[in-house]
C-alpha cells in the first residue's frame, strides 16, 4: 500500500481518499484474522497442503457420526457434512483478492490526490525541518547550559565541604577526572531524600582518597549516607569536635567520642551504635585548617 508518513497537515480531498483506503485495508485484515483457517497450509515435510477447516469439520462429521451410530439414527454424508466448509474455503480466496484489487484501487485515487498538493507537502515538509532544527539546537544550548550549571553547583559543594580544599584540586583521588569530578557521567551525583550523599558519590567526587583518607569536614560527614553501616545509619550519631559521649538507645551504654571507632555490645537481634568520632588527638595537631592530620577512610 502506498503509505504517507505521519506529520502532514493534509487537505480534506486527501484524508477523504486516505481514509477510505484505510478503511478497505483495516476491513481485509479483519476478515483475514476471522477466517484464518481457511488459509491452506503445508506441514513440515509434506508436499501437499492442508486446510484446518476441512479438516476440522471431517473430525467433527466423525464424531457426530459414532454418535448418530450409537443412538440409532441416520447421519449425513461426509460430502453432504462437508458442503458448506468447501464452500467457505473456496470463497476464502476470491474475496480476498477482490479486498485487495479493492485497496490497489484506492491507493491509485489516493496517488492522484496527493500529486495535486506535491508542492504544498514540500513546502511543509521544508518549513518543519527548519523548525525541528532551530528547536534542537535550542534544546542542546539548553542542556549544555545545565550541564554546566550542574557542574558548578557540584564544584561548590565539594568545595564548601572540603573547606575550600577540593576546588583546589582537579581529579583528586577517586574523581572522574574533571575539577567537579562529573566527567561525562551526571549519574555520579546520587543524593537522598533526607538531605545527604551516597559513598559512590563521594568516592566518585573525589571527597575520599587512598593518601589522605576523607576530605570532608568532620561536622559534615553525616551527609554521606552509607548502606554498608546501617547501624550507625539507625542510631544517626554526628561525629563530635568536642570529646564527649554518646548514649546507645538499643543498651543505654554511654560511649567515648575520643576514640576512632567505639561499639556496643548487646543481644545479636538488638541494633546497637557502631560510629566513627573524631579524636581531640587529631583536633589538637592538625596540620591543615581543613581537616586532622592522617584521617583513616571511614567509608
Amino acid at each position: 500500500m502506498f503509505e504517507i508518513p505521519a506529520g502532514f497537515n493534509l487537505p480534506s480531498s486527501v484524508q477523504k481518499t486516505l481514509k477510505k483506503r484505510d478503511e478497505l485495508a483495516a476491513q481485509l485484515a479483519q476478515f483475514q484474522v476471522e477466517n484464518f483457517d481457511c488459509v491452506p497450509q503445508k506441514r513440515i515435510g509434506d508436499r501437499d497442503t492442508h486446510t484446518p477447516i476441512l479438516e476440522n469439520a471431517e473430525a467433527q462429521w466423525n464424531r457426530e457420526m459414532k454418535e448418530s451410530i450409537k443412538a440409532g439414527k441416520d447421519f449425513k454424508s461426509l460430502d453432504d457434512y462437508l458442503a458448506p466448509f468447501e464452500k467457505k474455503a473456496s470463497e476464502y480466496g476470491v474475496r480476498v483478492k477482490a479486498q485487495e484489487e479493492l485497496i490497489a484501487e484506492s491507493d491509485k485515487e489516493l496517488i492522484v490526490a496527493i500529486r495535486q498538493v506535491h508542492g504544498d507537502l514540500v513546502t511543509q515538509a521544508y518549513n518543519a525541518a527548519n523548525e525541528a532544527k532551530a528547536a534542537y539546537v535550542k534544546a542542546l544550548q539548553d542542556a549544555q547550559n545545565a550541564r554546566a550549571a550542574m557542574a558548578g553547583a557540584v564544584n561548590r559543594f565539594c568545595w564548601t565541604v572540603t573547606g575550600g580544599n577540593k576546588g583546589k584540586l582537579e581529579g583528586v583521588g577517586f574523581g572522574s577526572g574533571g575539577r567537579d569530578g562529573l566527567g561525562n557521567d551526571l549519574n555520579v551525583w546520587q543524593a537522598t531524600t533526607d538531605g545527604r550523599i551516597t559513598v559512590d558519590t563521594m568516592r566518585a567526587l573525589g571527597l575520599v582518597n587512598q593518601w589522605e583518607g576523607v576530605l570532608m569536614l568532620p561536622e559534615f560527614e553525616d551527609m554521606v549516607y552509607n548502606p554498608e553501616n546501617p547501624l550507625a545509619e539507625e542510631v544517626g550519631l554526628k561525629p563530635s569536635r568536642d570529646g564527649g559521649t554518646h548514649e546507645c538507645p538499643s543498651c543505654g551504654l554511654r560511649l567515648n567520642a575520643g576514640s576512632r571507632r567505639v561499639s556496643c555490645i548487646g543481644s545479636k537481634d538488638a541494633r546497637h551504635t557502631r560510629a566513627t568520632f573524631t579524636s581531640k588527638a587529631d583536633l589538637d595537631s592538625e596540620r591543615h585548617p581543613n581537616f586532622p592530620r592522617a584521617r583513616q577512610n571511614r567509608f
